[in-house]
């Protein structure tokens, strides 16, 4: 079984809003705009292009991108797409517009817990594969579990990253074609197991495993 390491450095301070319900959209109408600090607490969210990068003070609320880029806080007043899990859901879209072909990020520093040597998160994506770096380093993700509406996802980190204090992003790639590419993201966690690759461990059996440790947690 999966156990989650709680670990912390003294004076670290570690990843929060991992999950996205500590967003305070109260008093904002669906299809407005928000702060990042309210929308997406510990998050910050920002495009990038060839031309370079800009930070958002602002995010969308409950608002789906039909082919331009955008990062939108969801809920279940969402159009089409309704939230993974719980109240909320991070979405990020990659795409087209004025400036060019642009990606989409979101992106917080914290401590990540000792012995931790998986990350894994739910997510549906659609268009370009979505990119995860940590210290500045891509961790390889893999489809663990598909479950209805989202992908259990998991890769392993170095082992030298773990107990320090590293950047984690998560970057959705404007798509080769037809825009935009997305990415709906909920329940990020880390592991202090690794994921086993296919060849060792039957890839029934592993998802069983990670589901049975996914209906533990909850």
């Amino acid at each position: 079984m999966l156990v989650l390491s709680l670990k912390q450095n003294v004076g670290a301070q570690g990843f929060a809003n991992l999950n996205f319900e500590s967003a305070n959209v109260s008093g904002y109408s669906p299809n407005s705009d928000v702060p990042t600090t309210s929308a997406l607490p510990g998050w910050s969210a920002y495009f990038a292009n060839s031309s370079g990068t800009d930070v958002l003070t602002q995010v969308l609320y409950d608002r789906i991108s039909l082919g331009g880029y955008t990062i939108s806080i969801i809920d279940s007043n969402a159009p089409v797409f309704g939230p993974i899990q719980g109240t909320y859901s991070a979405f990020l879209f990659g795409g087209g517009g004025s400036g060019g072909l642009v990606s989409a990020s979101i992106s917080q520093t914290g401590l990540v817990p000792v012995g931790t040597e998986s990350l894994l998160f739910d997510a549906y994506v659609s268009g370009a594969a979505l990119s995860v770096t940590l210290g500045g380093q891509t961790i390889a993700m893999a489809p663990l579990q598909n479950i209805s509406n989202y992908t259990l996802y998991g890769g392993n980190i170095p082992s030298d990253l773990a107990g320090q204090s590293e950047a984690l992003t998560f970057t959705e790639p404007p798509a080769i074609g037809i825009q935009p590419s997305m990415l709906e993201l909920d329940n990020i966690q880390f592991s202090n197991s690794s994921i086993p690759e296919p060849s060792t461990l039957g890839l029934s059996a592993l998802c069983g495993m990670f589901l049975a440790w996914r209906l533990y947690n909850r």
